[in-house]
């Protein structure tokens, strides 16, 4: 027969301030800096020429922070783009966010392609694809 789980009324990490709080450095403030993680924000950085809008992106896309992105697609299409060429490799996240704001560009009667993917963006589109009709204009090209 297994022994009774004593039970802990202790807390699990101390009070900040207390003597007996941690003060060792966490692993990861001692790892060097190629292994600290991505940074988050996000960023875009886009040309227009000839009808083409060139975008690339990095960091995080998801419902907060995907709307500087629509307002950029928005001012481009009326500066005459008709289609987006998008560099996703330094995605680090993004939700249906992001596909919602790249399914609008073609509903507005626009085509799109990934130049480059990340992993996040790749198992999205993915994701969409089984699940999802692949909208009209849409030109999918693997990277």
């Amino acid at each position: 027969m297994k022994a009774p789980t004593k039970a802990i009324s202790a807390p699990i990490l101390p009070a900040a301030g207390r003597p007996d709080a941690l003060t060792a450095p966490t692993p990861a403030a001692t790892a060097p800096a190629a292994s600290a993680p991505p940074d988050p924000v996000p960023r875009i950085r886009s040309t227009l020429r000839d009808g083409v809008l060139a975008v690339s992106l990095a960091g995080e896309f998801d419902l907060h922070t995907c709307s500087p992105l629509r307002g950029l697609l928005d001012e481009a299409a009326a500066r005459g783009a008709r289609r987006l060429l998008l560099d996703a490799a330094l995605v680090t996240f993004c939700d249906s966010s992001l596909l919602d704001v790249l399914d609008a560009w073609v509903r507005a009667g626009r085509s799109w392609e990934t130049a480059t993917t990340s992993p996040s963006l790749r198992l999205l589109l993915d994701l969409a694809a089984r699940v999802l009709p692949p909208p009209a204009g849409r030109e999918r090209v693997d990277a």
